[in-house]
């Protein structure tokens, strides 16, 4: 049994998904790769090598990332690395940075899995531990850690206004 924590202050630390630039999401994905193959037929992509996906301000690297799309057009992507990283300007300004060994994200539940020596981080605040899951519907996260290991949370004091 792994270790769990639930975190719902979690959500107040780093904010992330759910305050990317609101914007990213109507823009076109771009993916470059050394080499994709696409089945059409079936809605599923998979590429390799060197692979960039950038949407907007998000900007992801992977070694290999699988795409597919199902008929009610709920998206679907799985992702390896070494690691894999994620970079996104958020609406207040800030940017969140993350990276896991693989990935795993549902379209159809919202969710984004962060898979192997994941973090997340948010200005100063970080969070790492072996699985990190975030909801984008419900804005819940739960960072896991195997046997033997810990989750890491750092939260920094926010700065006060020198103005007031």
């Amino acid at each position: 049994m792994s270790r769990l924590l639930v975190l719902p202050l979690f959500a107040l630390l780093i904010n992330s998904w759910s305050y990317a630039e609101t914007a990213d999401r109507e823009k076109p994905m771009n993916i470059t790769a050394d080499n994709c193959v696409a089945d059409q037929k079936n809605s599923q992509t998979v590429c390799t090598g060197n692979v960039i996906a950038t949407q907007g301000t998000m900007n992801m690297r992977a070694d290999k990332v699988t795409m597919s799309e199902d008929a009610f057009g709920k998206q679907y992507a799985k992702g390896e690395g070494r690691p894999v990283r994620f970079k996104q300007k958020l609406d207040s300004g800030e940017m969140l940075d993350a990276e896991s060994l693989r990935f795993d994200y549902d379209g159809a539940k919202g969710e984004m899995i962060l898979i192997d020596k994941a973090w997340v981080k948010k200005g100063q605040d970080i969070v790492m531990g072996d699985t990190i899951n975030y909801n984008l519907n419900t804005e819940f996260y739960q960072a896991q850690s195997k046997p033997g290991n810990r989750v890491n949370i750092t939260i920094n004091p926010k700065k006060k206004d020198a103005a007031k």
